[in-house]
């Protein structure tokens, strides 16, 4: 056997193992395209995935961004979220921004210490309550489940899709290599309609109903990039669709931009410019007024 299939192996260790076992792979070597590349990923590609869904919620003392953007004809969305977290107990921040209108913005807070988190209610959304901040009880699901967090939602989702869509069809693999800073890149067509069905977006009914089988069908190029340790460092959807006499684009996008610090959290204002949600019932409430205005 000549060198070149040792090295490829080694740089698909790496991939699979989410370690830097194979270090010794020469920058920018890559794996057969196609057939020949989901041949060599074999069935612990999938496992990988699943392990770097863990990974992404088990970071620390990080920040990161996300972007959104999907088109339907002259309909769009476009938003950003930039999060993070630190300290042991951890505290967290999101804050959520349209692209397309200014005014929708809000800001989610949860303290290392206390039973209850924060929101910072922007323009579009003063009508929920009297005054700009609102306190509520903490999440259960996102102390519980990293992946409930909204800060590395999209992470998740993007991630869990292609895992499933490796599991239906192995060929979505179309690539893999190393890069100069000993970062590993993977890329991988996942169908379009398993992005609908892991909910990287969430369609309303006006648009997932002019979306044909066919249209489900075509690729969603994605690439996945992973620092030396194997952790996440990016992950990047994104394609142009057309089909059934519409038009669609999309560019998803999640990483991790740096080492988060208190100084990233936010300061509480007084006790007068927040108001108290006491109960479930009352949190209920408000997600489902939040939701009504976000179109839910």
């Amino acid at each position: 056997m000549n060198k070149r299939p040792t090295t490829i192996l080694c740089v698909l260790g790496a991939v699979l193992a989410l370690t830097t076992a194979c270090g010794q792979a020469r920058a920018g070597t890559a794996v057969p395209k196609g057939d020949d590349a989901a041949t060599y990923v074999g069935t612990k590609f999938e496992t990988a995935m699943n392990k770097l869904q863990e990974t992404i919620g088990d970071q620390r003392d990080v920040t990161s961004e996300s972007g959104a953007y999907f088109r339907f004809d002259e309909k769009y969305v476009r938003s950003t979220i930039s999060s993070a977290r630190t300290g042991s107990p951890e505290a967290r921040v999101s804050r959520q921004r349209s692209q397309k209108n200014p005014d929708d913005s809000i800001d989610w807070y949860t303290p290392a210490d206390g039973a209850v988190e924060y929101v910072y209610l922007g323009p579009v959304y003063k009508s929920l309550a009297p005054t700009p901040w609102v306190s509520m009880l903490k999440s259960e699901a996102g102390l519980t489940i990293p992946c409930a967090w909204v800060g590395i939602i999209h992470a998740c989702k993007m991630a869990d899709a292609i895992a499933v869509s490796y599991n239906a069809d192995k060929k979505v693999v179309k690539g893999a290599k190393s890069l100069p800073d000993k970062r590993i890149e993977l890329t991988a067509d996942v169908p379009f309609g398993k992005f609908i069905e892991r909910r990287v977006e969430v369609l309303p009914t006006s648009i997932s109903s002019g979306i044909t089988d066919e249209m489900k069908k075509a690729p969603v190029r994605t690439t996945v990039s992973l620092n030396p340790d194997g952790t996440l460092s990016q992950i990047v959807m994104e394609a142009k669709i057309e089909g059934n006499g519409h038009k669609i684009e999309l560019r998803y996008d999640f990483r991790f931009t740096g080492k988060a610090t208190t100084q990233d959290l936010p300061k509480l204002p007084d006790a007068s410019q927040i108001t108290v949600l006491p109960d479930k019932a009352a949190k209920d409430d408000f997600n489902r007024r939040f939701n009504e205005l976000k179109g839910v």
